[in-house]
């Protein structure tokens, strides 16, 4: 079963980008499988937010959380290196994954159904909330559960194939053996201290050595949303730095 839902997220990609219209290029999905049970993801509820949601919130039989990792491709990364204000190719990639999510996801629960297991994906109540400026259902956390990778510095997931990239994930209960979390850190900065390039890149100084301003971040979002309606988005942190492409 992990290889078939592999194999369709690969089969998928390659297919929406070759449709009319589609720009944005996508490297190779990195998927992980995070046990629903685990202790580690009952501690969302206090690392993240009070009101984050379990996979039995979702889905009451739950057992895995499934999570996987879209790189960009380098190309894409180059056109928002330079100046304050995110490139306009990221702004249309952001709105072209999340519609490839959207699809993707309802297409792996279909799968999943078909095979006899069950699948739920997270709503619009699963989304971010504005008072706090934190998610109810964090896609990064989960692919952290899943092996994927771990947090850099700038909050980014560091993957195999570099923090450069979209994640997306949800409940279901098929039969498959959970992942294990990674049990090293995978940003230089975290290990000791060094690079940090990621706070240089940061147009806003929200991002820096004293710690996270999230409504700073959040406000050079808006900036954005404002050139390119519905892109909640800046990307600078994870382009131009070592680990946009690798660990």
């Amino acid at each position: 079963m992990k290889q078939l839902i592999a194999a369709t997220i690969s089969t998928f990609i390659k297919a929406y980008a070759g449709r009319p219209g589609i720009v944005t290029r996508w490297g190779d999905p990195i998927v992980g499988f995070c046990d629903a049970k685990s202790s580690a993801l009952r501690e969302l509820k206090h690392s993240v937010s009070p009101d984050h949601l379990l996979p039995e919130d979702l889905l009451a039989d739950a057992n895995v959380v499934v999570a996987y990792f879209l790189p960009f491709t380098r190309d894409l990364a180059e056109t928002n290196r330079s100046g304050t204000i995110a490139s306009f190719a990221w702004a249309r990639a952001y709105a072209e994954t999340n519609a490839l999510f959207a699809e993707l996801n309802d297409q792996l629960a279909e799968l999943i159904r078909s095979r006899g297991g069950t699948a739920a994906v997270p709503g619009a109540a699963a989304g971010f909330a504005g008072e706090s400026l934190m998610s109810r259902w964090s896609h990064r956390h989960f692919a952290v559960l899943a092996g994927l990778g771990t947090f850099g510095v700038n909050n980014m997931l560091i993957t195999k194939a570099g923090c450069c990239g979209r994640v997306s994930s949800f409940a279901a209960r098929i039969p498959v053996e959970p992942d294990m979390p990674l049990s090293g850190e995978l940003c230089l900065y975290k290990q000791s201290g060094g690079c940090g390039k990621c706070f240089a890149r940061c147009p806003s100084g929200a991002l820096s050595a004293e710690g996270f301003d999230r409504r700073r971040c959040f406000a050079v979002c808006m900036e954005n949303a404002a050139l390119y309606p519905g892109c909640d988005v800046c990307g600078k942190c994870v382009v131009g730095v070592p680990c946009s492409f690798r660990r």
